[in-house]
């Protein structure tokens, strides 16, 4: 709850919590680092180890295709980036009300990688990934749940073919209020992408890691609140 102050005038004025001091703040950082973390991880490891791993996959894939419905996976047996988009993030401080529930996700993608708890400010979340996921080596999905409900959702590592170079330019013709399908419709869809609910506010980040212009690197991320820009970031990008 906002601090209430009184000023020079006599007036009293509400001042808001530093975005530090927020539980939602420090939750977002845990799901962030997490995700950051398991992608790190996908693209470690020799070539034999990669090999290693892709078997396990397959393996685990065939073994979650026999649980789930024949159009839950891509043929492949690998999650779609279709799917990821169609899962329901609800809202984390009204205990995921809206989003849909861990059974439905196993359901439909099957048993995680790998899965992990955290408390905080007396708010237990869930952190469930999967690396049978269509779009390249190390591509992964981590969900967070709550009152084992979907609250945010991250998808890193899906390469994605552009027909044109994105350039600084078209970077910077981006603006504050752009809404979220003009975006899409500009750049196409991103290679990482991070959704969550949290009092009500819809927040996404959208990572943009192929077909960027510049050196190599070279890379961009987008912020929407409510589906409108609300700022954006790049690095080594040229015209």
């Amino acid at each position: 709850m906002a601090k209430k102050i009184k000023g020079a005038d006599g007036k009293e004025y509400k001042v808001k919590k530093p975005i530090y001091k927020r539980v939602w703040f420090w939750i977002l950082i845990v799901i962030i680092v997490a995700g950051i973390g398991s992608a790190l991880g996908g693209n470690k490891g020799d070539d034999e180890t990669a090999s290693d791993k892709t078997e396990t996959e397959k393996s685990s894939s065939k073994s979650t295709e026999s649980k789930a419905s024949s159009s839950s996976k891509a043929d492949s047996g690998k999650i779609t980036r279709a799917q990821f988009d169609a899962v329901k993030v609800g809202d984390l401080f009204k205990e995921g009300e809206g989003g849909q529930t861990t059974e439905e996700i196993e359901k439909l993608f099957g048993k995680p990688s790998s899965t992990s708890s955290s408390t905080t400010e007396n708010v237990k979340t869930d952190l469930l990934t999967w690396t049978n996921v269509e779009g390249g080596f190390g591509a992964n999905i981590v969900i967070g749940f709550t009152n084992n409900k979907v609250f945010s959702k991250d998808l890193t590592g899906f390469k994605v073919n552009r027909k044109n170079k994105i350039t600084l330019a078209d970077f910077e013709s981006i603006a504050n209020g752009t809404s979220y399908n003009d975006v899409i419709s500009k750049f196409g869809e991103p290679d990482g992408l991070t959704e969550s609910m949290i009092n009500g506010d819809k927040n996404v980040v959208a990572m943009y890691l192929t077909g960027v212009k510049g050196s190599l690197g070279a890379n961009f991320n987008i912020t929407f609140d409510n589906d409108v820009v609300s700022g954006k970031s790049q690095s080594s990008m040229e015209n």
